[in-house]
């Protein structure tokens, strides 16, 4: 599930700059590509597990991990998007849906149920199967297990459920298709000619008119047909006994029987080999700027080729140091972004690269470019420097991805069902370990030939030739698809209340809250450290006070380049060298503003943190960007701009601090023409201010606190000057409805943000848990009012956005057009509903209980818990509050709740409704007199 972000770009007048210590002598610039020279070897710990097969059928994993607070179990069924039947494409992603209603046991369904327990539940469906994932405090693992059971043998399929379901996807389907400018260019068009024959070729998804064509009688052969032990695969990770583990499999799982009819066999299909390049030109509503697409078809991932064509993947996209990226976007201009899309699949999906093109950048020009380095890769060997460097970057990804349970569980069911070999991640790791230049270029010569090539240009409708329909597939997908047998089965009612077995509670609570140790270094630099785990990995994140709110007036948006300049060079590196010597390390860097701050963070494995701090340190302390950077950072930034006017969401979030906090440091939004008025000396003065007695450092992972203090003192002691940014405190606007049209948009948009004032307000944890009460997950409020009883949108909810000088509770929702006004009324009603009609004690205390798993799982990570320590400095909170908040069972009172629900009041919310005005303004008028039909240029001066 997405989330919502808001971009809120400030303005306040900078006070006089105080020089930073001065910068060493100039050195001789290390070379593109150069690394660090001091990278330890990365050591990725192998997949440990166990191996049952049930009677009835049902593959069974186990790893424990006795550390472990938190428990995974995901569950895979072999069906997927191939799997379709014939003219019902959708249909397994509508059942994944379905699979959270409610069963014979839970009334009030599967996921309702769920969220009262688990710190995450998810689904996806896949090209070959549909992956259920749940992840829970360990002492509910129990619990888990007779619920995957419960919904197996005893999920409720009737007509209601179905039909809410049905409108739910369809609204995904146009929220993901149709209203993303971008969105036709993955769900339908890399299929539908990448392919022909296979039935990876079906647009992903499905259609809304297979989904229309459906009946309840569909619904429950599918679900028979495919829904059954001997379909699936279970993986466990976590805190659990296994003896254990498996008396409580044997009783919730093992005792469904195994059916006595065959599982449906589809025959393989093979996608015929490509033997002529092809070229479609491609059209759509609302496409900000250009796209163009190459793609090819891909091995299938039992291939270990398919680890040649991730290798491959991280050479051309993977950072500053990346081919496409120097070439297209730094040195000739030509694109904003360069994405892959590389997909594990059974039988080989596509690999496809997706350029969006720079504004007013010629489309043959890029496409010629984009040939150019593929075709480099076929025909030159890649330099050995550049692929060690690759490969680290790799592993060191890998190690982060085997932190947690959650983490290591997919890549055992993923081996399992997709290659048919559980070991297989680590087998693929070999094999990037052992892959050499020649490697690379005989998999490059192989499956990225320019015959098996397809090529996609992408541009807006207003540029398609008269009677053009050559973007439309003309595969045969309505034939693709088994024929499903009717079910036989009786279909599974709802018991009465005396007949229904209880799901088994909790056992003994196993979380414990690492120590937050906080301390000061002579500079005054504040470190803040955490050892969260014994997985050789840290974070080391530095949080530079000022962000956005202390940009100057008329220069909007210069904290944000300031950031995304201190990767564009640093010491004796230039961008490339930089994100090669991050590379060499294993690790991961990034740079961003927010409101109140600027963070610059990096994760690395243990061994390789000396050489990570010193390279935090050249960004943080030496500034060695070129100077021609800084119109490439403009230029990419004002291409954002660019495509976020096209998107009703994106474009409200644009806009929403300009109307919530106008006249003040948070009101600001960037824009092409601030982002004009800023030069090289802006940056400078910017950059004079970062400081340690405005800067706090936080280490999390496997250091101690005496390793965090020493490697602190050792690249940051000597650091000196700059100035802490001024306090302040900012006043949200009065009460208004503002409409922006955006015509032709196929959904609106719809934001209600209702301020709270600033985080450090004290009583924050009551107000985490009157906004889940609202917007809290599918059984907030808002899920239940707008997707559950009305199915207006694909998801609705609420999140709090908390700065240093003011705050604010955001509700979000798209939805179709013409229910734009209805979906407005419904948000306001849930917020004013809360204080009128306060939930129970046990609902009180159930929603303090969901904020506490929500965090707990957030932060598991160690980079989860460094961003969330991170946050909390840059708002100005004390780290008792991480400490409270952290704890297993932190609580409210009704009374405290009681009060917070007092200060999201609707009265006072700045509201938001983007869209095809057109097609509501007259129905929103009518509710809310007092609308502005605004611009949205003139809203944040544009």
């Amino acid at each position: 599930m997405k989330s919502f972000a808001a971009m809120t770009i400030a303005a306040l007048c900078a006070s006089t700059a105080v020089s930073a210590a001065p910068a060493p002598a100039p050195a001789p610039r290390a070379p593109a590509g150069a690394g660090t020279g001091a990278a330890a070897p990365i050591v990725v710990p192998p997949l440990v597990y166990t191996r049952r097969v049930l009677k009835n059928g049902m593959t069974i994993y186990a790893m424990r991990d006795p550390k472990a607070a938190s428990v995974s179990l995901y569950m895979w069924y072999k069906v997927g998007q191939r799997d379709d039947p014939k003219e019902r494409a959708g249909f397994a992603h509508l059942f994944e849906h379905l699979m959270f209603k409610p069963t014979r046991n839970l009334p009030q369904g599967a996921f309702t149920y769920m969220s009262t327990i688990v710190e995450s539940a998810n689904a996806t469906t896949l090209f070959d199967d549909t992956l259920y994932t749940t992840t829970a405090p360990a002492n509910r693992l129990e619990t888990l297990l007779w619920l995957e059971g419960e919904r197996l043998k005893n999920l409720v399929i009737d007509q209601a459920n179905f039909a809410s379901e049905r409108d739910v996807v369809k609204e995904e389907l146009r929220q993901r298709i149709f209203a993303a400018p971008y969105g036709r260019i993955l769900f339908k068009l890399i299929p539908g000619f990448v392919f022909s024959t296979h039935p990876y070729a079906r647009p992903i998804g499905g259609t809304a008119e297979d989904l229309d064509k459906a009946t309840l009688a569909d619904v429950r052969a599918f679900h028979e047909a495919f829904y059954r032990p001997d379909n699936a695969v279970m993986v466990i990770a976590g805190n659990f006994e296994p003896a254990q583990l498996d008396a409580w499999t044997d009783r919730y799982i093992g005792s469904i029987p195994k059916p006595a009819t065959p599982l449906i066999q589809i025959p393989p299909s093979v996608e015929p080999e490509r033997t002529s390049p092809r070229l479609v030109d491609a059209y759509a509503p609302n496409v900000p700027l250009p796209a163009l697409v190459a793609a090819w078809v891909a091995p299938p991932e039992a291939n270990m080729d398919s680890a040649g064509i991730d290798v491959i993947e991280a050479l051309l996209t993977n950072g500053a140091a990346s081919r496409l990226n120097r070439v297209l976007i730094t040195d000739k201009q030509l694109a904003s972004s360069v994405v892959t899309y590389n997909f594990d699949t059974r039988d080989g999906h596509a690999f496809a690269i997706v350029t969006t093109l720079a504004k007013g950048a010629d489309m043959a020009a890029a496409r010629s470019a984009l040939d150019a380095e593929v075709a480099r890769l076929r025909d030159t060997p890649v330099a050995a420097a550049e692929l060690a460097s690759v490969k680290n970057a790799m592993l060191g990804a890998a190690l982060s991805d085997r932190e947690t349970p959650a983490g290591r569980v997919v890549l055992v069911g993923d081996g399992d069902v997709l290659s048919g070999d559980p070991a297989h991640d680590d087998k693929r790791l070999a094999a990037i370990r052992a892959m050499t230049p020649a490697d690379v270029q005989r998999i490059a010569t192989r499956w990225l030939s320019a015959q098996r090539q397809v090529t996609i240009r992408y541009q807006d409708e207003s540029q398609r030739p008269a009677g053009y329909t050559g973007d439309a597939s003309t595969n045969q997908v309505a034939a693709m698809g088994p024929i499903v047998p009717p079910a036989t089965r009786t279909p599974v009612t709802i018991a009465s209340e005396g007949e229904r077995e209880q799901p088994p509670g909790p056992g003994p609570q196993r979380r414990v809250v690492p120590p937050i140790i906080e301390a000061k270094l002579a500079n005054g630099l504040t470190l803040v450290s955490a050892r969260s785990t014994e997985v050789p990995l840290v974070t080391l994140e530095l949080v530079i006070a000022g962000g956005d709110a202390a940009d100057p007036a008329g220069h909007a948006g210069l904290a944000d380049l300031t950031a995304a300049l201190a990767l564009r060079g640093a010491g004796t590196r230039d961008a490339a060298a930089l994100a090669a010597a991050v590379g060499d390390l294993g690790g991961r860097i990034s740079a961003a503003a927010q409101a109140d701050a600027t963070i610059v963070k990096i994760t690395v494995p243990a061994a390789n943190a000396d050489a990570a701090a010193a390279l935090l340190g050249d960004v943080a302390l030496r500034p060695g960007a070129a100077p021609e950077e800084l119109d490439r950072e403009r230029r990419k930034l004002s291409d954002a701009l660019t495509v976020s006017e096209k998107q009703p969401v994106q474009l409200a979030l644009r806009v929403l601090p300009a109307a919530l906090f106008a006249g003040t440091p948070y009101g600001a939004v960037a824009t092409p023409r601030s982002l004009a008025a800023i030069d090289a000396a802006d940056v400078a003065a910017t950059r004079a201010k970062w400081g340690p007695r405005g800067a706090t450092l936080v280490v999390t992972g496997s250091l101690d606190a005496k390793q965090a203090a020493a490697l602190a003192e050792r690249i940051f002691g000597g650091w000196r000057g700059g100035a802490p940014a001024p306090a302040f405190t900012a006043s949200a606007a009065p009460h208004r409805i503002i409409a922006i049209d955006l015509p032709g948009a196929p959904q609106s948009a719809v934001i209600a943000a209702l301020p709270t004032g600033p985080r450090s307000a004290g009583d924050q944890r009551a107000l985490q848990v009157a906004n889940a009460i609202v917007g809290g997950g599918s059984i907030g409020w808002l899920s239940k009012e707008i997707r559950e009883k009305r199915g207006l949108s694909y998801g609705a909810g609420s999140q709090i956005d908390m700065r240093r000088g003011g705050g604010f509770v955001m509700a979000a929702s798209q939805t179709k057009t013409a229910s734009a006004p209805e979906v407005l009324d419904l948000i306001l009603a849930q917020f004013a509903r809360l204080p009128a009609n306060p939930p129970s004690a046990a609902e009180d205390a159930e929603r303090s209980e969901f904020v506490s798993r929500i965090l707990a799982s957030q932060t598991d990570r160690t980079a989860g818990l460094g961003d969330y320590l991170a946050g909390l400095v840059a708002t100005g909170t004390p780290l008792s509050v991480a400490r409270a908040e952290l704890s297993p069972g932190a609580a409210v009172s009704p009374a405290e709740i009681a009060a917070a629900a007092k200060r999201i009041d609707p009265a006072t919310a700045t509201v938001l409704v983007v869209g095809d005005s057109k097609m509501w303004l007259p129905a929103l008028r009518a509710a809310h007199p007092n609308v502005e039909l605004i611009d949205a240029a003139a809203l944040i001066g544009k």
